[in-house]
This record gives structure tokens, sequence and C-alpha cells, in this order.
């Protein structure tokens, strides 16, 4: 009876002794101070020994042929910028010749009729002027061509034109009188005051200046600036000498102010700041305002283009 008592305690504390470690791990609490972290996916191992096969992209596709949305209408085409740009340059091209070609017209006609006053100046013609050619003005310009040495073709080229032009001033234009003497009574008058409408020694406005000195030269000329610049023929700064008049834009459009060309680039004129004065054409304010000049005196030359 012992015996068995002894051996079910021993028993008993075997059992206990296997099942205490059990216990005691399960009853354990897991402490951590760090959050728990969702468990990674590992990728599938790629076998070094049979690499995987890249699967092939699809074609590159344009950018300009991409697919567009089913709802989306084609545009209507436009013409190019170039396109454009050249019919709006044709179109103005053709505009400024036709206007170029209606000034030309105009000119021509201007031209003509100045021709034809010339001829009657001469005597060459008796017809009105008109500004169109006829039979007769063809013909009188073929006697001027002829008695001139021209070409005797009946038309108005530049030749016969200029010719014309000279030979009527010849004939209007003032005789004898010298530009150096016209210059030296331009300068008799230096100082004498400026005056609006002035025609004397008192004091002067330029056209009065102008007219008074020539008047001093035994010349006649018109009383404006505007009626002076219609006499004579017409010259180019490089062909003025002594005694030409020049003309400037001042105060009103057109020829508003005058000058008698002195040389070397100077002219006389009556200022409305230091009344008669010497002046330069390089001065800015006058190169500015320059207008154009007139020949009036015969003895200055004929006019060659």
């Amino acid at each position: 009876m012992k015996m068995k008592k002894k051996l079910a305690s021993v028993l008993t504390v075997i059992m206990l002794a296997c099942s205490l470690p059990w216990q005691a791990q399960a009853a354990a609490p897991i402490v951590s101070n760090k959050p728990h972290k969702a468990p990674v996916a590992t990728p599938p191992a790629v076998s070094e020994a049979r690499p995987v096969k890249a699967v092939p992209e699809p074609a590159a596709v344009k950018a300009d042929t991409a697919a567009k949305p089913a709802a989306e209408v084609k545009a209507p085409k436009q013409a190019k910028p170039e396109k454009k740009a050249k019919k709006t340059a044709k179109k103005k091209s053709k505009k400024t010749k036709e206007k170029q070609s209606k000034v030309q017209v105009q000119q021509s006609n201007w031209r003509l009729k100045v021709a034809q006053q010339k001829l009657q100046v001469l005597g060459f013609s008796d017809e009105r002027p008109s500004g169109r050619m006829t039979e007769a003005t063809s013909s009188a310009l073929k006697s001027f061509q002829k008695q001139h040495k021209l070409k005797a073709d009946g038309e108005l080229n530049d030749a016969t034109y200029h010719k014309l032009t000279w030979e009527a001033f010849a004939k209007e234009g003032i005789p004898k009188v010298k530009g150096k003497e016209i210059v030296s009574r331009a300068a008799k008058y230096k100082g004498v005051p400026y005056v609006f409408g002035g025609t004397t020694t008192k004091g002067f406005d330029c056209s009065g200046y102008v007219q008074y000195v020539f008047k001093d030269c035994k010349a006649k000329l018109p009383r404006l600036a505007d009626e002076q610049a219609l006499q004579g023929i017409f010259v180019t700064q490089k062909q003025l000498r002594p005694g030409d008049l020049v003309f400037f834009t001042t105060y009103a459009a057109g020829a508003s102010h005058v000058g008698i060309y002195a040389g070397d680039g100077q002219f006389w004129s009556a200022s409305s700041s230091k009344g008669v004065m010497l002046s330069s054409l390089k001065d800015d304010y006058w190169k500015q305002r320059y207008y154009g000049a007139r020949r009036v005196l015969i003895t200055n030359g004929e006019v060659y283009k």
C-alpha cells in the first residue's frame, strides 16, 4: 500500500513538472514598445539560372496619331499662316500698284498741262492746256524738239520737259540781274527787325524782305512766299547758286518762309526772332523745315538734271 502511494505521488510530481513550462509559456503576455508592422509580401524569387523573359512592349504610337475620343469632331482644315500671309501681301501689293498708277497718271496729266502752257509761251501752240495728249500737242512737241535738236517723236520725255521749262523761263524770268548783286543788297539790311506784314526798312516779314531786295535791283517778285515759290524753275540743294530762293514750312503748310541763298550753305532771311540775319541750311531748325528752292535769275544758268 505504501509503495502504491509513493508511486502515485512520484507520478503526480512528474506530471506537474511536465505541465508547468507549457502553462507558463502560454500564460506569459507578449510585451513590446514597437507598433506592429503589417506583414510584407515577399516577391517570388527569380532564378539566376533561368532569367525571366521581358514582355515585349507595344509599338510606339505617335502623339499626333493617338486615338481621339469618340465624341471629338474633326475641325475643318485651316489655311496655313504662310499662305494667308502671301495672299494678304499680294492684295496689298495690288492695291499699292493701283494707287501708284493713279498717282503717275495724275502727275503725268499735271506735267503735260505745264508743258502745254510752256508751248504757248514759246509760240509753238495756241491750244488751251488740258493735261491730255492731243494731235496738236504732239505736233507742237515735235516742232520744239526739232528746233532744240532733241529726239523728234512728239512725246513728253524728261529731256523735252526740262528744255521746255528752261526756254519758257528764259523768256519770262528775271534777266541781266546777277546773283552776287542780290546777295550784296540782302546783307545791307542785316538787323532790320521783324514785323508781320512789314515791307519797309522799318520792319520786314520774310517775303516782304525778299521782294524789297529784288526791287532794289530792279527785279519784280510777287508779295507772298507761296506766290514766290511758283516763280522760275525748281532746283535741288546741290544746284543752288547765290540769288536763288529757298523756302521752308514754318507756321503754315507749304512755302510759308522764304530766304535768299548766299552760297556756302547759308541764306539771308527775316527771322521772327532776330530780324534779318544770315542762317545755315544745316541748322536743325531749318534742315527739318526745308521745303524747296527756285531759280528766278536767268543769269544763274540752265538747270541740268
